[in-house]
């Protein structure tokens, strides 16, 4: 089965409830219709409906079958207002600005996933990723034991001409700019994990650099090594190698005379 499929299955065999704060974009729409004609989620839009009802009928969706929530006419916009209030009144947010702050739809969604009146939240085809980490990281906040929140792609290679096939997980593009040799583990540990939750498979973590097994010196690779001592240390059981070329790391025969004892 290919990654996506694995993927598509898994959801369906328990449809989680998402929101998507965009719900005024097009391409969010269609998503939504999409999701909800596969039985991937149960989805709810934030925006006015007045604009996004029609919209969701004109792309075929049943009516009702995607709920639609006005983030500033919410009827329970007292209750997240009051955990928006919670949440930062120690940042020298008052009443009134947390009431409007929760009307902003990536808030708001964040603050329903932490009240667990929805299971995630998606975001960030229209805002920043600054804005969407920013509403993520203030009012869901960060999972047990992590430190160092970190971003992933995922990437499919399921083509027919494709040497390697089956998904793979690129950590960090997108969040920490320059890692220092603890954060580098815990980006490690943390795509391990999601490999493992996304892809079903036992994870297989290379650290990226110019150098594989010391073909080069340069400070910038200190980092890298004691990155790997301290994953080593931490997860023992973790199949992890670097630092190593991207080639050597995704191809066996390069691997094998670049690096034969990886």
């Amino acid at each position: 089965m290919k990654p996506l499929d694995q993927i598509f299955a898994t959801a369906r065999a328990k449809p989680r409830h998402i929101l998507l704060p965009e719900g005024h974009d097009p391409r969010i729409q269609a998503a939504a219709v999409q999701a909800t004609a596969q039985v991937l989620a149960r989805i709810t839009l934030l925006g006015d409906p007045a604009d996004i009802a029609p919209a969701l009928k004109a792309l075929g969706a049943a009516e009702g079958a995607i709920q639609i929530i006005d983030p500033a006419h919410a009827p329970d916009l007292d209750l997240l207002a009051s955990e928006c209030l919670r949440l930062r009144a120690t940042k020298g947010v008052s009443a009134d600005q947390a009431r409007i702050l929760a009307t902003d739809p990536l808030v708001q969604a964040a603050l329903r996933v932490r009240l667990g009146l929805a299971d995630g939240t998606v975001g960030g085809a229209v805002a920043t990723t600054a804005d969407t980490v920013r509403a993520a990281l203030q009012f869901i906040g960060r999972a047990p034991g992590i430190a160092t929140v970190s971003s992933f792609f995922l990437m499919l290679s399921c083509g027919d001409d494709t040497k390697l096939k089956g998904g793979m997980i690129f950590a960090d593009c997108g969040l920490v700019v320059a890692p220092d040799a603890q954060e580098l583990a815990a980006i490690a540990c943390a795509s391990a994990a999601s490999a493992r939750a996304l892809l079903g498979d036992t994870p297989r973590v290379a650290l990226l650099s110019f150098s594989t097994a010391g073909s080069a010196e340069h400070a910038s690779l200190t980092r890298i090594r004691e990155a790997l001592a301290l994953v080593q240390h931490a997860e023992p059981e973790l199949e992890i190698d670097g630092e190593i070329q991207f080639d050597a790391a995704l191809d066996y025969e390069i691997r094998l005379r670049k690096a034969p004892n990886s």
